[in-house]
């Protein structure tokens, strides 16, 4: 059995305490703070695109959503009350309210955080940029007493070829469910391979322009090589694939 099969288990039980609903986020019950301060981005010995390593400074402090967006709260921003009941707003490959929602494009994304700003007058919602997602993804624990990431993880190894209710598995350190596996997640920042070479040391927002948006954090058919933090993908924000969803980031608004 494999180490963490506890928490698949106990996933029933789990689902009936997870807020699905933008209420949620919108009051701050499934927000995470994140601090500010440095850590070390990137892998020595990952990908070409994920070098050099390099000592970044997050100067503000943040919230990250708890889990992935699910299709409940896709549902709740995008559904119109005046949409006919056959209307199209959710085109998941897998259906459910507690999964995560994927098969969103980077653009959609977008309509989904203006519509997510208009009802909260305190807050801007936005995607994290990949030095913040990579931050609150990294592990604050001792090396030491770090979990396995079949704990922490739904990947080839343990998801069944599908995706799985968010929160099932272990959170990180920081508290935050599904930074790896599940689905990968879309972050704010166009795609350049070269671009650590020349990132700003204090709040990077990536390169200006590209063709490609970035995600993160590996998916369900990936291997355990894929579902690091410092790992990067890419695609068109045009295109809808069944291994990509997102989760938020909140600030004040000034």
């Amino acid at each position: 059995m494999l180490a963490g099969a506890v928490f698949v288990n106990r996933a029933d039980a789990l689902q009936e305490k997870l807020p699905i609903s933008i209420s949620d986020l919108l009051d701050g019950t499934a927000m995470v703070r994140v601090p500010e301060g440095e850590f070390e981005m990137g892998s020595a010995d990952g990908n070409a695109d994920e070098s050099p390593v390099h000592r970044v400074r997050i100067t503000r402090a943040f919230e990250v959503s708890r889990y992935e967006v699910t299709q409940a709260q896709w549902e709740g921003v995008m559904r119109n009350a005046h949409m006919k009941a056959d209307v199209k707003t959710n085109f998941s490959h897998f259906h459910g309210l507690n999964l995560p929602v994927e098969s969103v494009t980077w653009d959609e994304v977008q309509v989904f955080l203006k519509r997510l700003n208009d009802r909260d007058h305190d807050h801007t919602y936005r995607l994290p940029t990949e030095a913040e997602w990579e931050y609150a993804c990294t592990d604050t624990a001792p090396a030491a007493a770090s979990p396995r990431l079949e704990e922490v993880a739904w990947f080839a190894a343990n998801a069944e070829d599908k995706t799985q209710p968010v929160g099932t598995k272990r959170p990180n350190s920081r508290g935050i469910f599904d930074m790896l596996g599940n689905v990968a997640e879309w972050v704010r920042d166009w795609y350049e391979r070269d671009y650590y070479y020349q990132s700003p040391a204090t709040d990077p927002q990536g390169p200006d322009a590209g063709s490609y948006r970035v995600y993160r954090g590996g998916c369900w058919f990936d291997e355990a090589k894929n579902c690091r933090c410092p790992y990067r993908g890419f695609d068109f924000p045009s295109n809808r694939v069944y291994n990509v969803g997102f989760r938020v980031v909140r600030t004040n608004r000034a």
